[in-house]
């Protein structure tokens, strides 16, 4: 049988110091101007598409004690009509470490997606859309976008750089996900022929909501390429079914006829 219930995915991008003269070059509008500094170049990138979080090896150079990391945690997983919040996303400078955690998506109806960290630099999940376990959204956790439903909105959350709701609420019934680095979750539906309510963007999208009968589903929250400014958009939806949010480096996943889509990496899942 095809799984109905998409999770979001998760990435962690590593840098190490490199010569100026491999400076990127963004504009100060663009969000890799604060997230990736001028004099750094990508060197090591780690993403995971289990259902567990996962230990991944980082090879370090010999005299090199701090790296400049990335981290991006886990996009929710969706159950019923609502969209699971875009993962978290911390950035910044740590003591060099041979080893990082990397977060898995949200799994199928169960879970919200699971933080990731390099040294102290750490990023939570976003929060499950309507659980068939609690029956209502979960919150964000560490700049997670909440997750949306039809049985209340998950909470957005504070990121590792203390900025509040750095993860947005998730929707409700009629109300779309709230708008910010992590977007949330799109809102459920309860009436019939209902089209789904809007995901929440950022530089990680939520994902979209599901329709009802007749109902369309909505378009997965657009994002941001955290390497070269890009625009990246959501995933489209299929009859009902919602796309899922966009990543830092992949856009979200289109639905099916009878699946919703994916999160990019650390984009919110859609039914």
């Amino acid at each position: 049988m095809k799984e109905m219930f998409i999770r979001g995915e998760s990435g962690s991008q590593v840098s190490s110091w490199s010569p100026s003269t491999n400076t990127l070059g963004y504009s100060d509008v663009s969000p890799a101007s604060f997230l990736v500094p001028g004099g750094l170049k990508l060197q090591q990138t780690f993403s995971n598409t289990t259902t567990t979080s996962i230990e991944r090896v980082v090879s370090i150079p010999s005299g090199i004690t701090f790296v400049y990391a990335i981290a991006v945690g886990g996009g929710g997983g969706s159950y019923i009509s609502g969209g699971g919040g875009a993962g978290g996303m911390a950035w910044g400078w740590t003591i060099a470490s041979s080893s990082c955690v990397v977060g898995a998506g949200g799994a199928p109806n169960t879970s919200s997606g699971g933080y990731t960290r390099y040294g102290n630099v750490i990023a939570g999940g976003g929060g499950q859309s309507n659980s068939n376990i609690t029956g209502v959204p979960a919150n964000g956790f560490l700049g997670g976008g909440g997750g949306g439903g039809s049985t209340g909105a998950g909470s957005g959350s504070t990121n590792y750089w203390a900025l509040p709701l750095a993860g947005a609420n998730g929707g409700s019934i009629g109300i779309g996900g709230g708008t910010s680095i992590s977007g949330g979750g799109a809102g459920g539906t309860s009436a019939t022929n209902t089209n789904g309510q809007i995901a929440g963007k950022g530089i990680i999208g939520g994902g979209g909501g599901n329709g009802t009968g007749t109902g369309l589903g909505s378009t997965g929250g657009s994002g941001v390429n955290i390497l070269t400014g890009q625009a990246l958009a959501g995933g489209a939806p299929n009859g009902t079914r919602a796309g899922g949010g966009a990543g830092v480096a992949a856009v979200g996943g289109d639905a099916t006829a009878s699946t919703g889509g994916a999160g990019g990496l650390g984009g919110g899942g859609s039914i």
